[in-house]
C-alpha cells in the first residue's frame, strides 16, 4: 500500500514520523515523507502553489498522514483542509498535538491517533488495505455518522529494540525550500542527525507534554521511561554512519 506522510514541523529532524515510517516500511509499504519546513513565524501559512506540489505527490497515496505540534497545527488544518477536497483517501492526524488535544484535532479530519502511533498505523494499513472496519483500533479517534468513536490507548512498547531503525532513506522524501518540493538532499540533515535513545521522561513537570503522556500511559506501561539496548544503539549509529 501506498502512503505518504506529512510532517509540519519547521526543520526536517521529525523524529516520530521517521519511525512510523520505518515501521511501515519493514511491513511491506510503500512510503514518502513530506517535510513542509516553514518559517517560524507561525501566523505564515503555506501558499496555493506550495499545496498544489504537495498534492501531486500525495495523489497516488491510499492513506496520508499528517503530524504536527501545537505551534504548526493551523498548517496542519490547512492541509487536511486543502488535501480532503481534493484526494478521497483516509487523512488521519498524529503527532504531540493531536495527543495532547484530540478534541481539537478531530474537528478538522476523520481519524487522530492519541500516544504512540507505531502499533496503531500498522492496524490502520491494514484495515484500510483489506477494506475492514476500523471502529476498534486502539489509539485512533474516529469521527463517524456525525458520532465521535474515542478508542483507549494500548500499552506502550515496552521493548524499544523491536522496532526498525528511524528512517533516514531520503530517496523517498520530500523538502520544501523556498516555496519548491523537491527530493531531500543530504545536506537538509545540516551535518547532523538527531536519534532517540529512549522515549519517557519520570519527572511530567507541568508545563511539558510529558505530564500527560504520563497520565495517558498510566497503568498501562512497566515503566513510562524505557531505552534501547547498547548494542540497538550501536548498530544504529554504524548504519547511520554508513
Amino acid at each position: 500500500m501506498k502512503i505518504t506522510l506529512i510532517s509540519t514541523a519547521t526543520f526536517p529532524s521529525d523524529q516520530g514520523i521517521r519511525t512510523i515510517s520505518g515501521v511501515l516500511k519493514k511491513s511491506g509499504h510503500e512510503v514518502k515523507i513530506i517535510f513542509m519546513a516553514y518559517s517560524e513565524d507561525y501566523s505564515k501559512l503555506y501558499t496555493e502553489k506550495e499545496l498544489n506540489q504537495l498534492l501531486f505527490i500525495c495523489k497516488n497515496s491510499d492513506l496520508v498522514g499528517i503530524s504536527s505540534y501545537a505551534s504548526t497545527a493551523p498548517r496542519a488544518i490547512q492541509i487536511i483542509k486543502f488535501l480532503e477536497r481534493k484526494i478521497k483517501v483516509p487523512l488521519i492526524w498524529g503527532g504531540v498535538h493531536a495527543t495532547i488535544s484530540p478534541e481539537h484535532c478531530i474537528k478538522y479530519v476523520d481519524l487522530v491517533c492519541v500516544g504512540e502511533g507505531e502499533e496503531a498505523i500498522l492496524d490502520l494499513g491494514d484495515a484500510v488495505e483489506n477494506k475492514k472496519s476500523l471502529d476498534k483500533i486502539k489509539n485512533l479517534w474516529i469521527k463517524k455518522d456525525n458520532n465521535i468513536i474515542k478508542n483507549s490507548v494500548r500499552p506502550v512498547i515496552d521493548n524499544l529494540d523491536e522496532l526498525p531503525f528511524a528512517d533516514y532513506d531520503i530517496q523517498d522524501h520530500y523538502i520544501l525550500e523556498k516555496h519548491n518540493l523537491r527530493r531531500f538532499r543530504e545536506e537538509d540533515l545540516a551535518g547532523q542527525i538527531f536519534f532517540l535513545t529512549g522515549r519517557g521522561c519520570p519527572y511530567g513537570c507541568t508545563y511539558c507534554s510529558n505530564n500527560l503522556f504520563n497520565k495517558l500511559y498510566e497503568g498501562k506501561c512497566k515503566s513510562v521511561v524505557r531505552w534501547h539496548s547498547t548494542d540497538y544503539i550501536i548498530n544504529c549509529i554504524i548504519f547511520l554512519k554508513k
